[in-house]
């Protein structure tokens, strides 16, 4: 591709990641659309004009566009977009669309027939997965920012708790504990990658586990965005065991056929309705033997 400087093209919508915290993180191409497109829709347009004032860079109208009036000027962006001006979107930090507002301009300007252009950058999820170290060959769960809602939090985590994958949040300084909480109780003591003010002044990451990070912040009143990595479900070394073999040892033994499903079901993570057919055929064969 030319390393020559890009103009922004009429009746084009442009998904402008821009910095976390450091302006120095800002893309050349990012420079280059924001410079010239006729439209930024900011969703803090404070943060965004110290952006624009560090790279001095005059022109573009600077619009808000935040989660309380998304709709109302995603219509009037659509409007200005067909009638063939350029706008660029960007959220507080790292790439709109994600966990922040954005998403619903985008699908209307897809449904518009217009034109929808990323202009890539910065993201909390690939800076937190980055430097934490952890495997992801076998993927990872994107969570966004867990429900505040106490109840709703806790039935999302008790549908992960059996999950192998890591997952991956956000949670604000003020909610850090509750959501600790419902971690620890559910997930019991996990180890947990903590990302905090990512790229910032007072940036810091290091791997702890549940007990230990809640622990840290109980007694004091923890600062800044957090990006939290929590490690998926232990592998069960039970899970090598064989069922039938199992089975078999506790009918043995006297125990009942709903016993005996049970503690197969805790030992090897295979469900209970799958266990019980084979310890009916093993019980048959049982009280066949002479």
């Amino acid at each position: 591709m030319s390393g020559v400087k890009q103009k922004a093209e009429p009746g084009t919508l442009y998904v402008v990641a821009t910095p976390l915290g450091n302006l120095r993180d800002i893309t050349l191409r990012a420079l280059d659309i924001l410079e010239s497109v006729d439209i930024i829709a900011a969703e803090d347009t404070r943060t965004t004009l110290k952006l624009l004032n560090a790279y001095q860079i005059k022109g573009p109208k600077l619009v808000p566009y935040h989660e309380h009036n998304e709709k109302e000027k995603a219509s009037l962006l659509i409007e200005k977009l067909l009638a063939g001006q350029s706008v660029a979107l960007v959220s507080e930090a790292g790439t709109p669309g994600i966990s922040d507002p954005g998403a619903y301009l985008i699908r209307l300007a897809h449904e518009k027939g217009l034109k929808v252009r990323p202009v890539p950058g910065p993201s909390a999820i690939s800076t937190a997965l980055g430097v934490s170290g952890l495997n992801l060959k076998n993927g990872f769960i994107f969570l966004g920012f867990l429900p505040s809602k106490r109840g709703e939090r806790q039935k999302l985590l008790q549908q992960l708790k059996n999950e192998k994958r890591p997952f991956l949040c956000y949670e604000a300084p003020h909610r850090l504990k509750a959501m600790l909480k419902d971690a620890l109780k559910i997930l019991g003591p996990r180890r947990i990658f903590v990302a905090r003010e990512m790229t910032k002044k007072f940036e810091e990451y290091f791997w702890t586990d549940l007990p230990s990070l809640l622990e840290k912040v109980k007694d004091n009143n923890p600062r800044g965005e957090f990006t939290l990595i929590i490690e998926g479900a232990p592998e069960k070394l039970t899970r090598q065991i064989n069922p039938e073999e199992r089975l078999r040892v506790f009918l043995n033994q006297g125990l009942s056929l709903k016993e005996a499903v049970k503690l197969v079901a805790e030992e090897t993570d295979i469900s209970r309705k799958e266990i019980y057919p084979l310890a009916l055929k093993i019980r048959d064969s049982l009280l066949k033997k002479p």
